[in-house]
């Protein structure tokens, strides 16, 4: 613990809902990679004391947080009130999307995966998700759809062309 950490665990003793406080020391823990379950913790408090404005930037890091920690059912109903709060979050619904797929609940992850694509039509990862939710719901038409997209997408980079070609061999 060094001595920045200390002063803020003293500042939290005096203050428990100091937003600053609460912030920075779950920044500082979170760096460490130790303390998974502290770092939820903390973003857990700080969320019940920001202003509106910072509720979904607060929402998701207590839901990448939660990630670390595996806890992803708690990520996914975090995501879903991020989600909510900021309807235009890329990084939200792609990694709901994501959650989502690895619980198995495809048909969730497609919708939340085809939020992220609508929000940003040059990203790439949710539309290589979204491939594969595609396929395990027997929609191959679409997924055949969102595959020829990402090859379109990265047309110029051979990173992402063998990816697709990897995809097209393994789906067929």
């Amino acid at each position: 613990m060094n001595d920045r950490e200390l002063q803020l665990r003293e500042r939290l003793t005096r203050a428990p809902k100091d937003a600053e406080a609460l912030r920075e020391l779950a920044g500082l823990v979170g760096a460490r990679r130790g303390g998974r379950a502290e770092v939820v913790e903390l973003w857990s408090r700080y969320l019940e004391v920001v202003d509106a404005s910072g509720r979904a930037d607060a929402l998701l890091a207590l839901a990448r947080a939660q990630v670390e920690a595996r806890q992803s059912r708690g990520a996914i109903e975090t995501l879903r009130r991020c989600t909510e709060e900021a309807p235009d979050s890329v990084e939200a619904f792609d990694l709901l999307g994501e959650l989502l797929r690895g619980a198995g609940e495809l048909e969730a992850a497609v919708e939340a995966l085809r939020r992220a694509a609508h929000l940003d039509p040059q990203a790439i990862r949710p539309r290589l998700a979204l491939v594969s939710c595609l396929d395990g719901l027997g929609c191959s038409g679409e997924a055949e759809r969102e595959l020829a997209a990402v090859r379109a997408l990265g047309s110029s980079d051979p990173a992402i062309g063998a990816l697709v070609m990897a995809l097209m061999q393994r789906r067929g």
